[in-house]
């Protein structure tokens, strides 16, 4: 039976949402689902209304396909957005880590980007594709040096749909 990553207070939140999953075995989490909130569209498709925090080759806004059974199969088109993830070192003191994650809270903020959180380690920050990261890459490449924090970019790697 999968577990679930999900996204308790996703970037977008309408009257008209849906749920689906992703799996994200191709991406070397076996038996490891992500949760997504999409939102409708009249032809069928799907617009990404979360960031996402395990999958890779998906952003938000993204026009997305689901399968008979609800599982994310495909992206359609790219809405132009990127996602950078940081995951935060596991046992850091208190002091430490709320350095970092105040550090990740207050660039977003400063800089007007979207963030989520998954608990209270694994952050995605959106990025839309006509701002500039610069600021974002530079903490967290101080951050990494420091041995505080892992980081990547989501499409590091293209989306894959599970071979069925």
């Amino acid at each position: 039976m999968p577990k679930y990553i999900v996204h308790d207070d996703p970037a977008i939140i309408t009257d008209k949402q849906r749920i689906a999953m992703a799996d994200l075995e191709p991406f070397g989490f076996p038996e490891l689902w992500e949760q997504v909130w999409l939102g409708h569209r009249e032809d069928g498709l799907f617009v990404m209304q979360c960031i996402p925090f395990r999958l890779y080759g998906v952003n938000l806004f993204d026009i997305v396909r689901l399968d008979e059974d609800d599982m994310l199969v495909e992206v359609v088109r790219k809405g132009g957005h990127r996602t950078l993830r940081a995951l935060i070192e596991r046992g850091l003191d208190p002091a430490a880590h709320e350095a970092v994650t105040g550090g990740i809270v207050a660039l977003a903020q400063e800089e007007g980007f979207v963030l989520e959180w998954s608990g209270d380690r694994h952050a995605a920050i959106n990025i839309p594709g006509d701002r500039d990261s610069a600021s974002f890459e530079t903490f967290m490449r101080e951050q990494r040096a420091a041995g505080t924090l892992y980081w990547e970019w989501s499409d590091a790697r293209p989306f894959e749909a599970p071979r069925r």
